[in-house]
């Protein structure tokens, strides 16, 4: 079945771009798109629910943030695609899926989609760069970027995520740890070893008992549930001894 979908950009050239995207992607139809979002809202609000609406974020009349809160239950997945990052958080407390920051790449417009749709054929191998970036909660307008690479550890306690790097942690209570993990499942580097933390397997110094020591010292409890996966990771990257018996 298609996966249909909604654009609403003030810039026709905006949706113009994205409409040459949807076409090298079979399986996503583009059942209509607006410039004015305040017809979107009226004939959103009336018509059937769709897969995806792409939605910018500043726009006359009516913010996409304050669109996004109207239409939320319209969709399954929303996706914000803006040429300002500062509307990230905001972006995340209207339960956006994904936030496309303009000019974005073929590259990661099918990433992105393809990590909604994994099942779909669609070419979900490739990880955008080698690096994401995370909205801070105390300056609301900035991101920092994160390189995979130095990520150690991924982390949720209570409300909070936390972001342990080599270098600095951060932290913020707005983000998804759900959809944070989704994304580091998906990149070969990482592996889940609880149900609120992920680690690098570039980053694991020792393995004793069910603690998992990383690098600065940290050390995370492995799970029973995570054990069999944690295991099978260790083994397959074991230096094996051959014994010589010359007896």
């Amino acid at each position: 079945m298609p996966i249909n979908c909604i654009a609403i950009d003030d810039d026709q050239n905006s949706l113009e771009n994205l409409n040459a995207y949807l076409t090298k992607l079979p399986d996503l139809q583009l059942v209509k798109s607006f410039t004015d979002p305040l017809k979107a809202l009226t004939h959103i609000s009336v018509s059937e629910k769709v897969d995806i609406i792409f939605m910018d974020i500043e726009m006359p009349a009516l913010s996409g943030i304050e669109l996004a809160s109207l239409l939320r239950q319209k969709t399954k997945h929303l996706i914000f695609t803006t040429a300002h990052p500062k509307y990230a958080i905001d972006a995340f407390g209207v339960d956006a899926d994904a936030y496309l920051l303009k000019p974005y790449s073929m590259l990661h417009f099918t990433k992105t989609i393809s990590n909604l749709y994994p099942s779909e054929g669609l070419d979900n191998s490739c990880i955008e760069e080698d690096f994401f970036f995370v909205p801070l909660n105390d300056e609301p307008n900035d991101l920092v970027k994160i390189e995979f690479s130095d990520l150690v550890l991924f982390e949720q306690i209570n409300e909070m995520v936390y972001f342990r790097t080599m270098k600095q942690n951060y932290v913020n209570f707005k983000l998804s740890f759900g959809k944070i993990s989704n994304m580091l499942k998906k990149h070969p580097a990482f592996i889940q070893v609880n149900s609120s933390a992920i680690i690098s397997k570039l980053h694991i110094k020792s393995f004793l008992g069910d603690q998992i020591v990383l690098t600065g010292g940290l050390s995370i409890q492995l799970a029973n549930k995570y054990k069999n996966s944690f295991l099978l990771f260790l083994k397959e990257n074991l230096l094996k001894s051959n014994f010589v018996n010359d007896n």
